[in-house]
Order: structure tokens, then C-alpha cells, then sequence
């Protein structure tokens, strides 16, 4: 599950990248972190996180936290899990688990309220994925897919009917441009 996860995570910042160029609107409200958080703040300054158990073959400069305490809800929906992610540790992303159509709904409500409208709409994972040959990964599976980008933020809101089970990831764009550039470093630094 865990490898899913980091797969689907590793698959939406690559497409986070085909898709900076086509930056066209903006949302309503761009903000700068989560529930208090602010991007780029330092693990080492937050005591109410828990580290969560991850997979040895995962990242080891990208961890993974909970908060304690943490109000399982946005707006009326009712939410799975919320996952707080940190990369060479400073808070770079949100992955929130929510599950069922009402939950889909009252987010997407929630979420089209404060950041008005998202500049991708459904379908456009199943459009990505027809003819590559490949498995398509649990993000293009998403039956309905939405995306939000703004100066310090990109969102992307997903659902699948089949499965009943939708995500939300939120994710500093600064951080993943300095994310980016670091890994290209790396591998230049590999050949």
C-alpha cells in the first residue's frame, strides 16, 4: 500500500511538471502551507507530529507524519487519513485519503468555494494514459480528476467511483522545484 503511495506521489510530481508550463488561472486563495503550517517550516519545530512506519526501499529525504490530534474533516467531508510530508526536513506536501461520493462531493465543494475553478477537469488521467501500453498508475485510474495551481500552491483532487476512494494532495511548488533540481543533481552527480 505504502509503495502505491510513494508511486502515485512520484507519478503526480512528474506530471506536476508537464503540466507547469500550462499555468493559466489562478486560484481565488493561494495558501501557503496547511493548517497552520507553512512551507518549508523545519520538522525539528513541530512537536505534535508522528512519524509514520514507511518502507525501507522508499526515499529516505522525503517522511512521513501524522498529526496528533488532527481533525479528520474539510468542510463536511469526512476524511481517512491525512499524511504530512517532509523533504530533507522541511514541510513540502499534504496526501489526504477520503472515501465515497459524498465525501467527493463535499470536498470538491469545499474546495471549488475557497480556490475557484480548477484549471484541469475529469477525464484527463484516462486521456493521459490511452495508448502508452503501460499500467495506468491509481492516479490516472481516478475517474474524476481536478487541479488547482497557484503561486505557492498546486492541489490535485481525485476520485474513483470504482473503488470508492478519492485523494487530495496539496504541495508547495517552491519545494518541489527545489526537489527537482536536487534530484537532477544527484543523478548528474551518479554518471
Amino acid at each position: 500500500m505504502k509503495k502505491v503511495k510513494i508511486l502515485a506521489i512520484l507519478f503526480t510530481i512528474f506530471l506536476i511538471g508537464c503540466f507547469a508550463s500550462a499555468r493559466s488561472s489562478k486560484p481565488r486563495s493561494d495558501p501557503n502551507g496547511f493548517r497552520g503550517i507553512k512551507w518549508g517550516t523545519e520538522i525539528s519545530t513541530l512537536k505534535d507530529l508522528e512519524k509514520v512506519k514507511q518502507d525501507k526501499s522508499s526515499n529516505s529525504d522525503l517522511v512521513w507524519y501524522t498529526r496528533k490530534g488532527d481533525t479528520l474533516a474539510i468542510g463536511e467531508a469526512k476524511l481517512e487519513n491525512i499524511f504530512y510530508s517532509f523533504w530533507m526536513g522541511n514541510f513540502e506536501s499534504v496526501w489526504i485519503d477520503f472515501e465515497g461520493e459524498e465525501n467527493f462531493e463535499a470536498l470538491k465543494k469545499e474546495l471549488f468555494e475557497q480556490f475557484g475553478k480548477p484549471l484541469r477537469s475529469e477525464g484527463i488521467m484516462r486521456k493521459m494514459g490511452k495508448g502508452t501500453g503501460r499500467e495506468l498508475s491509481p492516479t490516472e485510474r481516478a475517474g474524476t480528476f481536478y487541479a488547482w495551481w497557484g503561486k505557492n500552491t498546486e492541489m490535485w483532487l481525485s476520485f474513483s467511483k470504482d473503488l470508492h476512494k478519492g485523494t487530495l494532495t496539496i504541495n508547495s511548488i517552491i519545494i518541489r522545484e527545489e526537489r527537482k533540481d536536487y534530484e537532477k543533481q544527484k543523478e548528474k552527480e551518479r554518471r
